[in-house]
């Protein structure tokens, strides 16, 4: 497994094996807005602040490849929203395993937004890609998403998290719940590195800084924070506490 560890060991950095990653990913969704209309410079300040690897899409990997070192970690989004889709409400495949190898990237990364139409496909999906990333040392990132009606739920969290876990995923990317112990269980139950997902950017850089100490302390590797970072005003500053809280033990 000596390809899958020197992987890994991109996303998952330090002693403490942990991971700031920034999730680069909203433009199909969301189109070129504030934060995400300049590919470079975002890449550049949020490298600069200190994070270690970058959650992206193919097109966005080849608009940005001359400003990331070789040393920060590459996670290929292959699953994309379509946003101006009237049917985009669940992920829809945009690359393969092969364009992941081709590109050198360090993991896939597809989500399932369960009780959206299409989940069950996008499921089935993964599942392929999982097995098939085996034979070639491919870590996958799993982001498991609960149904909208129970999205911060820690026993739906828990339960999609399983769902990745039991289908051969290497990384978990899930919602924190809001509650440390509860979140604990999340952990006990899908026994994979666990990296916690950011959402709206709603209540402030103080929110954001408490959210990533919560998780860690609850047992989690780290956090994928993309709104809360390239909305914020200064995303090179907030990329750099989110480090100092990820990799304190405090």
């Amino acid at each position: 497994m000596i390809g899958k560890s020197r992987r890994l060991g991109r996303l998952l950095v330090g002693e403490q094996k942990r991971c700031v990653l920034i999730p680069l990913d909203h433009g199909g969704w969301l189109g070129p807005v504030r934060g995400l209309d300049h590919p470079q410079a975002i890449v550049e300040a949020v490298i600069k602040g200190g994070a270690n690897a970058l959650l992206i899409s193919p097109g966005f990997y080849k608009a940005v490849a001359p400003v990331v070192p070789p040393t920060v970690g590459i996670v290929l989004r292959i699953s994309l929203t379509a946003g101006l889709s009237v049917a985009g409400t669940q992920e829809t495949p945009i690359a393969s395993l092969e364009t992941a190898l081709r590109l050198d990237a360090d993991a896939i990364a597809v989500s399932v937004f369960f009780g959206r139409p299409g989940d069950i496909e996008i499921y089935r999906w993964l599942a392929q890609l999982a097995d098939a990333s085996q034979a070639y040392e491919m870590p996958v990132v799993a982001e498991m998403m609960p149904p909208p009606d129970n999205f911060y739920d820690p026993k739906a969290i828990a339960h999609a998290a399983r769902i990745g876990m039991e289908l051969g995923a290497d990384i978990v990317k899930t919602n924190y719940c809001g509650d440390i112990e509860a979140f604990r269980q999340v952990v006990a139950a899908a026994p994979v590195p666990i990296i916690v997902a950011g959402g709206p950017s709603d209540g402030g850089q103080d929110t954001t800084l408490t959210v990533a100490r919560d998780a860690i302390k609850a047992g989690a590797v780290g956090v994928a924070f993309g709104r809360r970072v390239w909305q914020a005003d200064d995303p090179e500053g907030v990329t750099r506490q989110l480090k100092e809280v990820i990799f304190s033990d405090n």
